[in-house]
């Protein structure tokens, strides 16, 4: 071997070495890992294929679960929208858990009681409530706008009186053909009622296309980037459903408890505790019942799925 190929393994060497966490600071990526499991669409800094982590954010796509909620939206492939706070500063996220802000007519996702608005138009005055507001798959946001006259039995199916019922000349069929003939009436009524509603797209939620590499800052819930990132020309959204976060509970407490093993006392608190707590956790039954209350592949609940958390506090390393 000359001596060129030797100084450039060497510099390969260093280069990878460099940029390795020692087990410690990996240690605490995975228990920020654990800590945002909960978070829709939070982002994981483990590596299933390697089985480790290095700190680099993997942008892959949780799974997405339907919660019927009208301003519920998640995003289908690559994609995050943007978001400012009060000050105007900007960040991007990909949790799409909206609310609807009356006050200053605009969409926001609320991370730590804060509000951070999605970067469209005002919404017109006349929105008053968030079923006045529809986001289309193309990110199109469509606003209803009330009728003057609200005609209060409009749409509803009234409802059949026994005379009505029986009143036919076909004794058998009588009640299902008077039955379905006020049904179809009724439906028709509604499709029209349907039609009469005046719609107008108001502005369109832009996404932007973000790697690892341009990632400036990340708390689980929204990112900065080093540069404008491109905006995605096609984009697509689920509508009434949520991305749930791509960390895998098993794989990332089977890489603590191996760590946990080669740190001596002086690096990590309470060894014998944590190893413990982190086996009973690896327990199928322990994560679907005690930390959920359900089984969760069969009963998801979007609303209850922060038992994590209470557990984590002491697998941290300063926990004595």
């Amino acid at each position: 071997m000359n001596k060129k190929s030797i100084i450039k393994i060497i510099f390969l060497f260093l280069s990878i070495n460099a940029y390795c966490l020692s087990p410690e600071e990996e240690y605490d990526f995975l228990i920020k890992d654990l800590y945002n499991y909960s978070t829709y669409a939070y982002k994981r800094t483990f590596d299933f294929d390697a089985d480790k982590t290095d700190g680099i954010i993997n942008l892959s796509q949780g799974n997405v679960q339907a919660t019927n909620n009208y301003l519920d939206i998640a995003i289908q492939g690559d994609g995050y929208f943007k978001v400012k706070d009060e000050k105007g500063n900007v960040y991007y996220t990909r949790y799409g858990k909206l609310g609807y802000d009356s006050e200053y007519c605009s969409l926001y996702v609320l991370v730590d009681k804060r509000k951070f608005f999605l970067d469209l138009k005002p919404l017109p005055k006349y929105v008053f409530v968030f079923d006045q507001i529809r986001i289309l798959r193309d990110g199109s946001v469509e606003c209803i706008i009330p009728e003057e006259k609200n005609s209060e039995n409009s749409g509803k199916i009234k409802s059949l009186s026994m005379s009505e019922t029986f009143k036919s000349k076909n004794r058998l069929r009588g009640k299902i053909a008077i039955a379905d003939e006020k049904l179809e009436e009724a439906i028709e009524k509604q499709k029209k009622e349907e039609k009469k509603k005046v719609k107008e797209i108001i502005d369109k939620i832009v996404l932007y296309d973000i790697r690892e590499t341009d990632i400036d800052f990340y708390d689980g819930y929204l990112i900065k980037t080093k540069n404008s990132p491109d905006v995605i020309s096609t984009p697509h959204f689920e509508i009434g459903a949520l991305e749930m976060s791509n960390v895998l509970i098993d794989k990332v407490l089977i890489r603590m408890l191996f760590i946990i093993e080669k740190l001596d006392d002086s690096k990590i608190k309470q060894k014998e505790v944590k190893k413990y707590l982190i086996q009973k956790m690896l327990d199928p039954d322990f994560i679907r019942v005690k930390l959920f209350g359900y089984f969760y592949e069969e009963h998801p609940n979007l609303d209850d799925i922060s038992g994590l958390k209470k557990y984590v506090h002491f697998l941290e390393r300063t926990y004595e």
